[in-house]
């Protein structure tokens, strides 16, 4: 296990910048940048409360920090990268290593799939290396391991190269690294998904916390002579950051897996629908919100009345990515099938005749497709991108664009399938977990809305039941007998729209957040963030009503 400090000298060693050109390009202008800031805002501006004269002070040290910080930040963003996309990698080594192309070849055509971002420049720095400097492979992948900024590529790269010396074969060596990889990947998918529970707890605890003070800042006049208002307004505030961080904190630590394919030159039919009607959908909530408030009616109903235009796209997605879903679980079974009959019949063609008359779920009417736009032999590698793109799917089109150019290159139909359908399996079975979790963190945050919009109205109703109470005191009591509630004053119409503003922020954060957990379309968010603004809004108008009946106004 690497050090923190071998960690942080890789990560400065994976700067690409010469570090004479950093200094003088970057570092130097950065620090002249903020002392002339400082001394500008000192000389025109007379800040005399100390801390204040502490902060501008210290605003070169921030520039000289980010300076020093900045190849740090962007080296552990290039290992995110890298790290996030290995066990796609090395399948798709493991498919070329299956055509026995020559291990220059195979790092060309890696080098050139640009969806793995880091991944395929430090590939690329292996293959110039070869290709133009002449180095052996070996030497190669060891240049580039010490630069790059993984660990786990590094190691792997250290062992390709001690591999090729020795003369073991590459697909056998590329068996065991891909068993290994994924299952690498394996453990920390699934220790993020448990780490998800801690965190779901967390929000949980915090939040009910932020709702006490937030009960508390509203009835304080009982006790204290202090307008709430201004405390309404920072518990605002503070309910706003700490979601935000929360929802930051969830973003950051799960592995990205999208459901959706982020394609452009493919989409599916549900997702170009969508495409069409999102303009006119935010048409409508403008509309809506313009009408609804120049009609003078309740805020309540303008939110509610506003958002009504987000549930049809937002359920339109949540159907689509049913069907997706659906495709997901039956594609291992398919692309197992397509290699043993393309091999056995030896065409493409005949093998999609035969398994179009099967039942693959939602993908039958995607691989009826395909056997029509094969059949007219066209362009074979054309018709599988619009399989794959049609399904919406992430990892069908991964792994299709896997099979087909694993093919194209000579590769054994039986067993570049194999390969796929190993890899296939193992990332499905974490999706599901993974669904599984976004199941649970929905019914918590679905929870937690009705008991934010109860706690929170029962609150207002107490705040306005001890505003009538003071009606009935006579003005000058105060004076004689000094009790707060006789002098208190209940900020009402604010309270009730912080109140109202906190449902909406907390359905649009949860929204996000289940969007995330499950890696749904990011316009998927619709369907919930309406969903629960209407329960929060139905829950705080129920409770208007009966907590004021029972408090008797």
């Amino acid at each position: 296990m690497p050090t923190i400090r071998e960690k942080i000298v890789r990560l400065y060693n994976s700067f690409n910048i010469p570090w004479r050109k950093y200094i003088l390009f970057y570092v130097l202008p950065v620090m002249f940048l903020t002392i002339f800031l400082a001394i500008f805002i000192l000389s025109f501006y007379h800040i005399t409360l100390y801390p204040l004269r502490l902060v501008i002070y210290l605003i070169p040290a921030f520039g000289v920090l980010f300076s020093v910080l900045f190849p740090l930040i962007r080296g552990e963003r290039k290992k995110t990268e890298i790290e996030k996309y290995m066990h796609l990698f090395i399948t798709r080594m493991a498919v070329l290593a299956s055509t026995q192309l020559p291990r220059k070849e195979i790092f060309r055509i890696l080098s050139e799939v640009k969806e793995y971002g880091a991944l395929s420049d430090e590939i690329e720095k292996i293959y110039h290396l070869v290709e133009y400097w002449n180095m052996s492979l070996p030497d190669a992948a060891r240049v580039v391991a010490k630069r790059c900024p993984s660990m786990m590529l590094a190691d792997f790269l250290d062992r390709l190269a001690h591999s090729a010396e020795a003369g073991e074969d590459f697909e056998k060596f590329l068996e065991k690294e891909r068993k290994v990889v994924l299952e690498t990947y394996a453990i920390k998918y699934e220790a993020a998904m448990a780490q998800l529970d801690v965190y779901k707890e967390a929000f949980v605890a915090i939040l009910i916390s932020m709702l006490f003070f937030a009960v508390f800042a509203a009835i304080l006049p009982m006790f204290m002579n202090i307008d709430s208002t201004i405390l309404l307004y920072m518990i605002l505030l503070a309910f706003g950051f700490v979601e935000g961080i929360m929802l930051y904190a969830i973003k950051v630590r799960l592995p990205e897996d999208d459901i959706w394919h982020k394609r452009k030159d493919v989409r599916s039919p549900q997702e170009i629908k969508l495409l069409k009607i999102l303009p006119f959908t935010y048409l409508a909530v403008a509309l809506l919100f313009i009408i609804t408030t120049l009609l003078h009616i309740s805020v309540f109903l303008v939110v509610a009345i506003s958002i009504l235009p987000l549930f049809y796209p937002g359920y339109l997605i949540h159907s689509a990515e049913s069907d997706l879903i659906n495709c997901d679980e039956n594609y291992d079974a398919f692309i197992r099938a397509v290699g043993s009959y393309v091999e056995a019949k030896g065409s493409d063609v005949m093998a999609m005749e035969r398994l179009r008359k099967h039942d693959f779920g939602k993908l039958t009417k995607f691989i009826d497709t395909l056997y029509k736009r094969l059949l007219t032999r066209i362009d074979k590698k054309k018709a599988w991108q619009y399989f794959a793109g049609e399904t919406g799917s992430n990892l069908i089109s991964k792994f299709t664009d896997m099979y087909v150019t694993g093919i194209e290159m000579g590769g054994v139909p039986s067993t570049v399938s194999r390969i796929i359908s190993d890899a296939y399996i193992r990332m499905i079975g974490l999706r599901k977990k993974r669904y599984q979790s976004a199941t649970n963190l929905t019914g918590v945050l679905y929870g937690l809305m009705v008991g934010m919009a109860f706690t929170l109205y029962t609150t207002l109703s107490l705040m306005r039941m001890m505003a009538n109470m003071i009606k009935y005191y006579p003005v000058n009591l105060s004076q004689y007998i000094k009790i707060p509630l006789l002098s208190a004053k209940f900020p009402i119409e604010v309270a009730n729209v912080v109140f109202l503003t906190l449902l909406v922020i907390h359905a649009f954060v949860s929204a996000l957040m289940i969007k995330v957990v499950s890696g749904s379309h990011k316009h998927s968010l619709y369907l919930h963030f309406s969903m629960l603004s209407w329960i929060g809004i139905l829950v705080a108008y129920i409770t208007n009503q009966i907590v004021g009946k029972v408090l008797g106004f």
